[in-house]
């Protein structure tokens, strides 16, 4: 298994990148390129849970930790997704309490969680190293709870002091529409909204991440956030082929 480095996301920023094509050649590629963690996609990506396993795997034997979006706080999803192999799971649109609680309680085993118990499953490497993983699983596994909404932002120092949620994370796209400024991360409002975030990140000893973009990396990482996350597998197409277009356009002319 490939953990988070704990010590490193407390003192330091981590950066990842998102992938959503569903595509394990893509994983491969982020993994071997030295991220510390990648979110494979499996809310607004392009694969599916059959697709899971293959870019785990891709994942192998690379630094970077592998995290899991879900559609919701799901406990079947999680046992999947937590079986499989990842490294942590990141729940979207935690608003409540209540549902950042939830999403605690599908993560663990018990007596700290809900977490179903087997033993011969991919994240034991079938069996053979269960006493150490699930001995070590609930220190281990991080659990990342999206803050996408005002309520969410009004909640976040209640969530910040749940014991098993680990980072508080802004999805700020979605944040950006629900505060009436669409794609925009400049207004004082949002920035504002950042800041909320990283304060009860702060008093509580938990981590803030968000989703950055290019302008916006400085002035995110100087507001405290450390489970930083730049770009997708996507985008990083459409930038690739538009630039070799642009650059085979200008050789011709």
């Amino acid at each position: 298994m490939q953990w988070i480095d704990r010590q490193k996301l407390t003192n330091q920023v981590c950066p990842g990148t998102f992938l959503n094509l569903g595509s394990a050649t893509a994983v491969e590629i982020a993994a071997d390129t030295g991220f510390d963690w990648l979110l494979l996609d499996l809310e607004h990506g392009s694969g599916s849970a059959a697709d899971l396993r293959t870019q785990l795997l891709a994942c192998r034997g690379s630094s970077a930790a592998p995290i899991v979006r879900i559609r919701s706080v799901d406990p079947d999803t999680v046992k999947f997704v937590m079986d499989s192999g990842a490294a942590g799971v990141m729940f979207p649109y935690v608003s409540t309490v209540e549902a950042a609680k939830n999403a605690v309680r599908c993560m663990k085993y018990p007596p700290t969680g809900e977490r179903g118990v087997a033993g011969a499953i991919r994240a034991t490497n079938y069996g053979r190293s269960w006493p150490d993983y699930f001995s070590t699983a609930n220190a281990n596994t991080l659990v990342v709870v999206q803050i996408e909404t005002p309520e969410a932002v009004e909640a976040a120092p209640e969530i910040a002091a749940i014991d098993g949620v680990d980072v508080l994370f802004v999805g700020p796209l979605d944040l950006s529409v629900n505060l009436g400024c669409p794609g925009d991360f400049s207004p004082p409002e949002f920035v504002d909204a950042l800041k909320a975030v990283v304060d009860a990140c702060e008093k509580h000893g938990k981590v803030p991440g968000i989703l950055t973009k290019p302008g916006f990396e400085r002035q995110h990482i100087d507001l405290g956030f450390r489970f930083v996350a730049i770009g997708s597998d996507s985008l990083s197409v459409v930038s690739g082929m538009q630039q070799n277009l642009e650059t085979l356009r200008k050789s011709s002319t």
